[in-house]
């Protein structure tokens, strides 16, 4: 099967060049940039943890992400490069997994203004028989097409849920064939690495025994009303030891009618390696609801409500999130995002509602982005 899949991506990959030197190609360079002001408070108070009574605190602007993009059209392609250009508190760990129980995950230091490439792709959109069906492959790193991962807008500055809470990552290297159901919605089906777009390889001795399986099926029976299912499969051990799965699914539906929009996603994965007989299940459950309302051209308010449960088997570790903002259109380039999101465990640590003020997390956001 690997050296199936790999003579099938080397003939892929000629072709592109072929395609390239050949054709006429139109360049379109454009991308992203997020302005951001964050003042966060752990706990009841501001202040450092090590004051009575106090919390932990930021009070930082900052340029979380910057996307360069480009896209390259010709003759039976579509190409797409971006480069994700990250700045976060402590850096980004340069060689890291973005599954944290993935074995063979590297710790080799952080560094701010990490660059990363998260999509390098190209497009067949004119293969026989599959231009027919209003379908195409896609070769190269790309999204990882499920739930609302790869679909997420930032109508909230926070990310989706799954990409939130490290459920999945948001791109990966493989291979897929994406294709529309006429006017009913599409299809995606993908072949990955299953590491994440952070990582390059894995040490020949810590390979993973098989690569990651994706489809997402979006249908639209009715006009503003569209539902998503989604399935993810890849395997956790390395070469010789137990085999594990992890398998995740995820169900979306929403819809908009004039000035409303939103949706309601229901998320679970089943982390094989993680079961412990009477304590730990490896299950987690989420649910995420978003919704909009366009209250002018320029203003739209936004809400959002999460729940989320790393482990339906051990107890009180239950997560709610909640979020309130306002969304205003300064110019056809630049938005400015106002949010305020609580994070806050549904079980206090000890009990009391002392200990349930320590446990939130409070976040005042303030946000431009802004689009070339």
């Amino acid at each position: 099967m690997k050296k199936a899949l790999s003579f099938v991506l080397a003939a892929v990959f000629a072709l592109t060049f072929f395609a390239f030197a050949f054709a006429d190609v139109t360049t379109t360079f454009y991308g992203m940039q997020w302005l951001r002001y964050d003042y966060q408070v752990y706990g009841g108070s501001y202040g450092p943890a090590t004051y009575a009574g106090g919390g932990d605190s930021d009070n930082t602007f900052s340029i979380p992400r910057t996307y360069l993009r480009w896209k390259m059209v010709g003759d039976g392609f579509e190409g797409n490069i971006t480069l994700d250009i990250n700045n976060v508190d402590g850096g980004q760990n340069s060689g890291k997994n973005w599954s944290k129980d993935l074995p063979g995950a590297l710790t080799t230091g952080s560094i701010d203004w990490a660059i990363w490439v998260k999509k390098a792709s190209v497009d067949f959109t004119n293969i026989p028989f599959l231009s027919n069906i209003d379908a195409a492959i896609r070769v190269g790193q790309q999204d990882v097409y499920f739930g609302t991962i790869d679909t997420w807008s930032y109508p909230t500055i926070e990310k989706a849920i799954e990409d939130k809470n490290g459920v999945i990552s948001s791109a990966d290297q493989g291979i897929s064939l994406v294709g529309k159901l006429g006017g009913w919605g599409g299809y995606e089906a993908a072949v990955y690495n299953g590491t994440g777009y952070k990582t390059t390889a894995i040490d020949s001795n810590q390979d993973i025994t098989d690569k990651a399986y994706d489809m997402s099926v979006l249908l639209t029976p009715i006009a503003g009303i569209y539902a998503r299912a989604s399935y993810y499969h890849r395997l956790t051990n390395p070469l010789g030891t137990k085999t594990y799965g992890y398998n995740t699914s995820a169900l979306v539906v929403g819809g908009a009618s004039g000035p409303i929009e939103g949706f309601v996603e229901y998320l679970t994965a089943n982390d094989a390696s993680k079961y412990t007989a009477g304590s730990v299940s490896g299950v987690l459950v989420g649910w995420e609801g978003y919704m909009g309302i366009k209250l002018t051209d320029m203003v739209q308010l936004v809400a959002r409500i999460d729940t989320y449960d790393p482990d339906t088997r051990t107890h009180n570790n239950e997560v709610n999130t909640y979020i309130a903002g306002v969304n205003i259109a300064m110019t056809n380039a630049t938005t400015l995002q106002l949010d305020y999101q609580l994070d806050a465990n549904k079980f206090p640590y000890l009990g009391g509602a002392k200990d349930n003020n320590n446990s939130n997390n409070n976040q005042f956001l303030a946000q431009l982005v802004w689009k070339w």
